[in-house]
């Protein structure tokens, strides 16, 4: 490929919104380019990137039996609505309709379409196990899309999708696809870490996500410091020390004017934020809940979310104080008259805690004595908690991002849209299943993320766009473009990807934008090394170059090509 006929040129500075660095490189190497927020258009370079990742995660599902399809964008909403997700996703998805007023989501996954094939298609336990995956676009409503290709709109995911006869079965598929992700990333060049996570809007009780620690990242990850205990905090646990009950007198309302928040009664009262509890009143679907938890701990959205089955978490208004009972700024587990979560951390010891009375505190509330209800773990874990694995270890937190999920939902698809097959008994049964998912463009963002320099990208070569840059200095040197267009031809008839800096732009251009777009080997040919008789070759992460004979270039070059990639 000649650099003067490239689509996509490089930039000397980041556009001022760029949030990281890896975004500001991708924007600047001319891998892809916004058209709208959340919205991005592959350049020539970034979608052999792409390309190159895509092929790599088909091999690894080949490997293991996964047979490749493709199922629509647009989905019919009829198969949204038999499983409640129409009206689950309606925040986060793109709707349309026909001229003849049928409705259709752009997919957010496709569990339920290949449900809906499934169902047709595997009609005996003779046919299973089945896994099945494609390459699809899927439509996110993001609020805040950021750092470039990590969070979208619009984005290319491979997704797969196993069919099992039990749970023997899923758990064996469920292997064999965590397998090919750690091969994949492995492939790729991505350090991706397997943690346990939340389904969310996927349904069922396991996940684990593939998550890389970097600064650029918005998940949050909990680490044991001695077991290999990892979890998005979205699930992360930690073990709950015990207390000992202990006696004390009857709740005494304390004076505490205009005191509202747990740093404030702190600083009246001079006690840990652990002996306050904090009570905070949320809508559920068809009652109000408090939840309890000791005043060092924060509500995690996920965990209630999942536990109170809602799509997003409602917090209750002044309606609803009055009609339990409580004072917003001063509200308490005592006496209130709504469902109660007691956090599983709110343990027997007498706490401060709100007397639902402007103004007004309890001091000495007992649970099991004061107020009671159900016990539950909605806590966020915090740094130097107790692994609840081993028991021995402490919790760090990681920032990371996560570049690929996988889901063993079990019957949860099928049980609502009655998808079976005929099983060995004669009886109808669900089929058990799982969906295993890669989003291609935050792959590419995160290898980008992790691989770079002051200078720029540094590709792995598995999914470099070109494997080697000639550059030719200068190309309007008729000796020199001569010497560079025959070492272009030899390397490509030796199997080598080259792109060839043909641009009459100076040596230091041409050198600065090789870093920036960050092409493994850099083969230079000048005047220079023409003089004695040689082609300049640096690897992109290398400080010093090596001179080597022309007469041994293409070989010496292609077979550096081929050891990397070994």
């Amino acid at each position: 490929m000649r650099q003067s006929t490239l689509f996509g040129r490089t930039l000397r500075e980041a556009p001022a919104d760029a949030q990281t660095r890896g975004h500001q490189l991708m924007l600047r190497a001319a891998i892809a380019r916004p058209l709208a927020s959340g919205l991005y258009t592959w350049l020539p370079l970034g979608f052999r990137v792409a390309t190159k990742i895509e092929q790599i995660i088909r091999e690894e599902m080949d490997r293991i039996g996964c047979q490749e399809m493709e199922m629509p964008v647009l989905t019919p909403s009829d198969l949204w609505k038999t499983t409640g997700r129409w009206e689950a996703l309606e925040p986060v998805t793109f709707r349309t309709k026909d001229h003849n007023g049928r409705e259709f989501m752009v997919s957010y996954t496709h569990e339920e379409a290949v449900h809906a094939h499934a169902s047709a298609e595997i009609l005996s336990y003779r046919q299973l196990p089945v896994m099945v995956y494609h390459f699809q676009s899927k439509g996110r409503d993001e609020t805040r899309p950021r750092a470039g290709l990590l969070r979208t709109r619009e984005f290319v995911m491979k997704d797969a999708y196993s069919f099992d006869a039990d749970q023997a079965g899923l758990e064996k598929s469920y292997k064999a696809q965590h397998g090919a992700y750690e091969r994949i990333f492995k492939r790729i060049g991505l350090d991706a870490t397997s943690v346990e996570s939340d389904t969310g809007a996927m349904g069922g009780d396991i996940a684990h996500e593939f998550q890389v620690l970097t600064d650029a990242g918005d998940d949050r990850i909990a680490i044991c410091s001695n077991c290999d205990y990892k979890a998005n905090l979205e699930k992360a646990t930690r073990t709950v020390p015990s207390a000992a009950r202990t006696e004390s007198d009857a709740p005494a309302e304390i004076s505490t004017p205009g005191v509202m928040t747990i740093d404030q009664l702190q600083a009246r009262l001079g006690r840990p934020a652990d002996a306050f509890l904090k009570t905070v009143l949320i809508k559920g679907k068809d009652e109000i809940v408090a939840v309890v938890l000791p005043g060092d701990r924060n509500a995690n959205e996920a965990k209630l979310r999942k536990l109170l089955d809602v799509a997003e978490i409602r917090f209750a208004n002044d309606a609803d104080f009055g009609r339990v009972g409580g004072v917003a700024g001063f509200i308490g587990p005592v006496g209130l008259r709504a469902r109660i979560l007691v956090d599983r951390s709110v343990d027997a010891r007498p706490y401060v805690a709100g007397a639902n009375k402007k103004d007004a505190h309890l001091d000495r509330v007992v649970l099991g004595r004061d107020f009671d209800g159900e016990r539950v773990d909605v806590h966020d874990v915090s740094e130097g908690d107790i692994c609840p694995r081993c028991g021995v270890g402490t919790l760090t937190i990681k920032r990371g991002v996560e570049v690929g999920n996988i889901f063993a939902y079990g019957t949860y698809y099928s049980d609502k849209m009655n998808t079976t097959f005929l099983a060995a008994d004669g009886t109808r049964r669900p089929f058990v299943g799982g969906s295993y998912g890669i989003g291609i463009g935050r792959a590419v963002q995160t290898v980008i993320e992790t691989n770079h320099d002051d200078k720029g990208i540094i590709w792995p070569i598995a999914v470099a766009p070109y494997q080697v840059h000639v550059i030719a200095l200068p190309s309007n040197d008729e000796a020199v473009r001569t010497a560079a267009d025959a070492l272009v031809g030899d390397l490509e008839r030796a199997d080598v990807e080259v792109l060839y800096d043909d641009r009459e732009e100076t040596a230091g251009v041409k050198f600065a934008d090789a870093d920036l777009v960050g092409i493994p080997f850099r083969a230079t040919v000048s005047k220079r090394t023409l003089k004695e008789d040689q082609v300049e070759l640096k690897p992109r992460s290398a400080s010093e170059a090596e001179f080597i004979p022309r007469k041994i270039a293409t070989e010496r070059i292609a077979g550096a090509v081929r050891r990397a990639l070994a």
